[in-house]
């Protein structure tokens, strides 16, 4: 990605004095040198404020003097100032000034950082390709990626330069959220689509998860039939126990077992209708009892019909005198009206006896023919109660006999119940599946995208370590980057494994210069569209100074990695680099050796330094 740091500017608390500005040029190791405590450092503080840094690392006595801090630089052929107003109160400002052209006379606060951060996203080649790398249907990565984050590769600050152990500052930056990002970001600096492989391997997990819910639903059906067969298993052992089958009955499989027990509630179910025998047993012998008692009925009635005869003829014959009296000795009875009146009363009573005799007197009941209909009601009811006590005559066995086949249907209503089983849903096995498979692919071929891309930059990294000359001690070794400790490793010639320790601490400062070298080299040798084309440096003559080691030899080496770094890629590659470096090392280094892509910026000595004295000390 094309990036020229043009200027930075200063606009200063004090009014009547006049902005400070400081000019770069492209394709030149930039310099700004000078005494110690003269503001060098806080050049990159500056860069990195006005990149919208949300953290203030700029020193305290530089704000107190400063209103604006700006930058003008050029990003893919647009030309962009930014100008940040001070911190304040120990946190960064939002009021900001932002344009496509150079810098104002007076800043003011004219856009918000959050539409300027989405720009910059944009120029950084951030977009939605690489935030949905399968489509927007599967949404964003969980890794918030920001342009911000590269500004990792592009500061060998200090703090590590010379450090044994790191070689990315993420603390400068913040070192929870850097670290996080490490490995994500520098996958993508080398050249691997890392987004894809992020969200590859989050929607893997989600896959997983996926496939895992649905192995746990068919295993939960699995046991369910287990448990399910167990069960009917245990519940003919208790058809057994109740005699419902015999003990040296076996069954191959669950289905005949399912039947044996479904024919046994099925055929107790029929002697279980016969429960109903008692009640139509009790009903049959009550209407037999009701028929009995009309059939005693109308034989008392018989009974007195005839007895009521018979006493008439009795009558008759108590009355017969009378007529014999009344016929033969009329005129010897006492002839007296009453007398008289008596015996023809017994006469007439008499006669009306004899003519009821000699009647036929129908009977007032058909009584004889309700007797027999009876009589075969009788006995037919007699038939069915016979035929109900054979069925019956073991009933109380029985009776038990239903108790128990109640429990066993039961039982078994609760075991067919306890075994629904939901199917799983092929059509989403079989999908996550084909995904997966995609998925796998992805990261297979990510995978031999990153050892392509490491071979690729530890092939760039080795050709600037050849170029070295200090390190006499180590020539024909090989350095090879490792990304899981993000160190730079040196591996001795015939020797398998790389050095734990390389020494001294301007080893480190030049095994650090390779690998940002190396590594920006290899970022415009596959044309990657995330990392600006520049790299700041910041005193790599620390190990010589402070005490250390005054060897102007190898810090001259530095200088000299550096100008041949320029000169191989603007002339080799065709390309374009600039490097921004604040060093102790005065300008004659580079000028007294002809390093011909130096180019000295400022020189703050005699008292001179970031913020003009005149101001400093006011």
């Amino acid at each position: 990605m094309r990036f020229i740091l043009h200027e930075i500017k200063l606009w200063f608390k004090d009014e009547n004095s006049e902005p400070k500005n400081y000019e770069f040029l492209p394709n030149k190791v930039n310099v700004i040198t000078g005494d110690s405590t003269t503001g060098k450092t806080s050049f990159w503080n500056i860069i990195d404020y006005c990149l919208l840094s949300g953290k203030v690392t700029i020193p305290t006595e530089i704000i107190d003097k400063v209103m604006w801090f700006g930058i003008r630089f050029t990003i893919n052929d647009k030309e962009i100032t930014i100008v940040r107003k001070t911190p304040s109160n120990g946190s960064v400002s939002a009021d900001v000034f932002f344009s496509l052209g150079s810098f104002p006379d007076k800043p003011i606060n004219n856009k918000k950082i959050a539409e300027i951060k989405a720009i910059l996203d944009e120029e950084f080649g951030i977009n939605d390709n690489l935030r949905f790398p399968f489509g927007k249907g599967l949404g964003k990565t969980t890794f918030n990626i920001s342009y911000r984050h590269f500004l990792l590769f592009n500061s060998l600050t200090q703090t590590i330069i010379d450090a044994p152990e790191t070689y990315f500052d993420t603390t400068f930056y913040g070192k929870e959220e850097y670290d996080k990002a490490l490995s994500h970001i520098f996958d993508m600096v080398i050249g691997v689509n890392d987004m894809k492989d992020v969200k590859a391997t989050e929607r893997l997990q989600e896959i997983e998860n996926g496939l895992k819910a649905i192995q746990n639903q068919e295993r939960g059906n699995q046991n369910k039939i287990k448990n399910y067969e167990k069960q009917i298993f245990n519940l003919i052992d208790k058809c057994k126990t109740y005699n419902f089958i015999e003990y040296s009955d076996s069954f191959d499989n669950v289905d005949d077992a399912i039947l044996i027990i479904k024919e046994i509630i099925g055929n107790t179910k029929k002697i279980a209708e016969n429960s109903n025998l008692f009640l139509e047993i009790n009903n049959l012998k009550k209407d037999k009892n009701e028929l009995k008692a009309q059939v005693n009925a109308i034989n008392q009635y018989q009974k007195e019909y005839d007895l009521y005869k018979k006493n008439l003829n009795k009558s008759v014959d108590s009355l017969q005198p009378i007529e014999f009296l009344n016929q033969k000795l009329s005129d010897q009875l006492v002839d007296s009206y009453e007398t008289r009146l008596f015996v023809e009363s017994l006469e007439t009573s008499l006669k009306n006896i004899k003519a009821n005799l000699s009647k036929k007197i129908e009977e007032p009941l058909k009584v004889s023919g309700n007797v027999k209909q009876l009589q075969l009601q009788i006995l037919e009811i007699d038939k069915r109660i016979n035929q109900l006590n054979d069925i019956n005559k073991n009933y109380e066995s029985e009776g038990q006999k239903l108790i128990d086949i109640g429990k066993i249907e039961i039982l078994f209503e609760q075991i067919f119940n306890n075994k629904k089983i939901k199917p799983i849903d092929t059509v989403k096995l079989n999908s996550l599946n084909e995904e997966k498979e995609r998925l796998l692919k992805v990261r297979e071929d990510t995978s031999q995208i990153k050892f392509s891309m490491k071979t690729l930059l530890n092939k760039s990294i080795q050709r600037n370590f050849n170029q070295l000359s200090s390190l006499a001690k180590y020539n024909n070794s090989r350095v090879e980057f490792n990304s899981e400790n993000w160190t730079l490793e040196l591996i001795p010639n015939g020797e398998l494994f790389p050095l734990s320790n390389i020494g001294s601490a301007s080893n480190y400062m030049f095994m650090h210069l390779c690998l940002y070298l190396g590594l920006h080299e290899h970022v415009l040798n596959i044309e990657q569209d995330h990392v600006p084309e520049f790299l700041f440096i910041d005193q790599p003559s620390t190990p010589y100074y402070e005490g250390k080691n005054d060897d102007k030899a190898k810090l001259l080496d530095a200088f000299q990695l550096l100008n041949s770094f320029l000169d191989y890629i603007n002339v080799e590659k065709k390309r374009h680099f600039q490097i921004f470096m604040v060093e102790h090392a005065s300008k004659e280094y580079w000028l007294d050796n002809n390093l011909s892509y130096f180019h000295t910026v400022d020189e703050f000595i005699n008292g001179k330094g970031l913020i003009p004295n005149d101001i400093y000390n006011n």
